[in-house]
């Protein structure tokens, strides 16, 4: 018989891309679905909204892909499946506004480059997720009243290999278009190192990997204490049975060695990211595999950050300098190029070079994006696309459609659920304002919304089963 939860269960875990992240929520979504019984996370209200969630999931994804439409922009359009999830994409709470979420997209045009949009919604919505999960601000989410009750996870790797990591790393973006415009027999380890120089010779672009990465450990070192769980991604790739019990302890739960080595089974160095097909780097995955790309010059760099006295505070060995006797014959060019003041850039097909240009994890002052402010719901946050005019009016769908969405999220949660008749009112409210009228591809989401959430609440308002005498 499988364990039951007594009490609710909600994880939310933190940590730098390319750090074990994703690892660490898979292994906690594992965890999870072991339950025999587990409490409604957030309740009747909660589970309203997921509902809507789902209904509704699609929809400024559609509006954006309908404004890029009217300029004749179809085929060509990269948007990757991730992105066009109402919640999809790195998330993390509003600086000004903690009672809101925001949701990073990256939308680009073969021919045309390509823009970061950023959507913003009640921060509810990150609890249809089983794992509330960001890239971001570690101390916002220890500080947020709202997350007292959450069980606090973080995921750290040595930055060393982080960084090396991050340059041999695909984005969804490029993931794309790869997958819909990159003849099969191109789409492997090549690639990625033909993308890779780059980011490894240019010493303004790692320079700006290395300063991100500072800023992100400066604020988690700070806070470290306050997590009930600190996974290390060496440890989970070395010793993954113990590693995996751990974070299951603190979950209150037990998990055998043979049922921690199951979880393992359907994880270990497979991609994990759903429509980002590239995530994961075939072969890779390995502790200490950086001594064979990243050069001194690096190490120097990663130095010269202020990233050293990060790293031992983290746990890890102080730096020492490579023998250059024993470099690779990829890491002698990257560390000529880098001597001779040279960048290396093989890459011939500029739209897959744009598109996996990094528009995040990095300290980008250096590069010329066009930067905006925020709207009332939306952002356009970096761009280097060629039409304005365009990108104007992709914006201005979203912002219509982000401010649709939140109206109807805002009903929702204006009302209380405590009995059948007050969630049931506050549904059919939201049906009579939403679920008909001008804007077809809304209302008919919503009414989807409303029918699964009646459902669900005949489910939660179920009589009793009686036993017979």
């Amino acid at each position: 018989m499988r364990p039951v939860l007594q009490r609710d269960f909600m994880p939310l875990v933190v940590g730098p891309p390319r750090s074990g992240f994703t690892l660490l929520i898979s292994v906690l979504q594992h965890v999870v679905q072991m339950f025999a019984d587990v409490p409604t996370k957030g309740g009747l209200r909660q589970g309203v909204i997921n509902k809507f969630v789902v209904a509704l999931d699609d929809y400024v994804a559609h509006e954006i892909k309908k404004a890029f439409a009217a300029h004749g922009i179809t085929g060509d359009l990269i948007y990757n499946g991730n992105f066009q999830q109402m919640t999809g994409g790195p998330k993390w709470l509003k600086a000004d506004q903690p009672e809101r979420a925001c949701f990073r997209k990256y939308l680009g045009v073969r021919g045309m480059g390509d823009f970061t949009l950023n959507t913003s919604h009640p921060r509810e919505l990150l609890d249809s997720d089983n794992v509330v999960h960001s890239h971001e601000h570690p101390r916002r989410w220890l500080d947020e009243p709202c997350y007292a009750a959450y069980t606090k996870f973080a995921s750290i790797r040595n930055p060393i290999g982080i960084l090396n990591s991050s340059c041999f790393s695909i984005n969804a973006l490029a993931s794309e278009y790869i997958q819909r415009f990159v003849p099969p027999e191109r789409d492997n380890d090549d690639l990625r190192q033909s993308l890779a120089e780059y980011k490894l010779t240019d010493t303004a672009f790692f320079e700006g990997l290395a300063t991100f990465l500072k800023r992100y450990f400066e604020q988690f070192l700070q806070v470290r204490d306050r997590f009930h769980h600190v996974m290390r991604w060496e440890s989970l790739i070395d010793a993954p049975v113990p590693t995996i019990q751990a974070v299951a302890r603190t979950a209150y739960l037990e998990v055998s060695e043979a049922r921690a080595a199951g979880i393992w089974q359907a994880l270990d160095h497979l991609n994990l990211t759903g429509n980002h097909r590239h995530n994961f780097r075939h072969g890779k995955g390995k502790v200490g595999d950086w001594r064979n790309s990243l050069v001194n010059e690096h190490l120097e760099m990663i130095r010269a950050a202020g990233l050293e006295p990060i790293i031992t505070e983290l746990g890890y060995e102080p730096i020492r300098f490579l023998d250059e006797a024993d470099y690779t014959p990829y890491q002698r060019r990257v560390a000529d190029a880098i001597r001779h003041g040279q960048i290396l850039d093989p890459v011939t097909d500029r739209d897959l070079f744009g598109f996996a240009f990094n528009k995040s994890n990095l300290s980008s002052e250096k590069f010329a994006f066009r930067r905006h402010d925020w709207r009332e719901h939306t952002q356009v946050e970096r761009s280097c696309f060629a039409d304005e005019t365009i990108e104007r009016d992709v914006w201005d769908a979203a912002e219509r459609a982000t401010e649709r969405v939140n109206a109807v999220f805002g009903a929702l949660l204006a009302e209380t659920y405590h009995f059948r008749a007050q969630a049931e009112e506050a549904v059919d409210g939201v049906l009579a304002r939403f679920g008909s009228g001008g804007d077809e591809a809304l209302a008919a989401r919503v009414r989807e919304g409303g029918r699964t959430a009646h459902r669900l609440i005949d489910w939660y308002f179920r009589p009793p089963l009686v036993d017979v005498p």
